[in-house]
């Protein structure tokens, strides 16, 4: 597992496969690790960068913690492109990691050939700030495993508590012993920059290819969320996966994956002239 310097941190990142570059981030409180699923399908045809985010898994809080913007996790992303050697990529994000993805797009648009942006939303409104506050306060009350518990029923459908055999028994195993376990002070700093996040006004300005996705039964970030950034972002497509909820690339992993390499492999072919 090697490590990036970039400004305050050590970004711990992987780079799996060959082929065109793709940077996956992911969401609040989830390492590296929370892409498994997608890494090995999308690596037959391209190079797959998975990193933790600041103040999440192996890159922590870094030197000098503080509060920041949703736009300093792009700003992150975009040193450890340097680090690596990566001109520009594929830009795909789930969740907070979708919001990294627009501002990134809107930041840095001759670095981002094409954005996918899964399970976001555009502008944290009263009913997401209020929601947000709710978890950390179980976060601060009762800890991160209960937080963990407490997300997991925004994140899956009732299918995949109903599957046999019974999942909780490992997704609680997984959280308590998580090797490296998310700090309250981190969480804070991250769900802080969450309740702030607003794009909305700055979307229209994306010019890359984009691709929003959204689990059809997604309560977290409902999809009339998904609907408001696709209609924000020129040329964009919107694909709602059915029998899915905001952990859309967990529990449809088979037909998110064929959804999002499909796009890239298009997108990629239009960046590079080939009909």
């Amino acid at each position: 597992m090697p490590k990036a310097a970039v400004g305050d941190l050590e970004i711990a990142y992987d780079l799996v496969g060959s082929g065109p570059p793709v940077a996956l981030i992911n969401g609040i409180g989830s390492p590296r690790a929370g892409w498994d699923a997608q890494v090995d399908v999308l690596s037959r045809h391209f190079t797959v960068l998975t990193f933790d985010n600041r103040d999440v898994g192996e890159t922590g809080g870094g030197s000098d913690p503080k509060p920041y913007p949703m736009a300093q996790f792009a700003t992150d992303l975009a040193g450890l492109m340097d680090v690596i050697g990566w001109p520009s990529a594929h830009i795909a994000g789930a969740s907070m990691g979708g919001a990294i993805a627009q501002e990134f797009a809107i930041g840095y648009p001759e670095r981002t050939r094409s954005a996918t942006i899964v399970c976001s939303w555009p502008k944290s409104d009263p009913w997401m700030v209020e929601l947000m506050t709710q978890w950390d306060h179980v976060f601060e009350t009762q800890g991160r495993v209960a937080w963990d518990r407490t997300t997991w029923l925004w994140v899956f459908t009732e299918r995949f508590f109903n599957a046999d055999p019974d999942p909780l028994p490992a997704l609680l195993r997984d959280s308590e012993q998580m090797p490296f376990p998310q700090s309250l002070e981190s969480y804070l700093r991250q769900s802080a920059a969450f309740k702030a996040h607003d794009t909305l006004a700055r979307l229209p300005s994306i010019t890359a290819p984009t691709h929003v996705i959204v689990g059809e039964e997604d309560i977290y970030t409902p999809l009339r969320y998904s609907i408001e950034i696709a209609n924000a972002i020129p040329g964009a497509t919107l694909t709602t996966i059915p029998e899915a909820g905001h952990g859309v690339f967990w529990e449809q992993a088979e037909l998110f994956n064929r959804s999002v390499g499909n796009f890239l492999l298009e997108a990629e072919q239009g960046a590079n002239g080939v009909d």
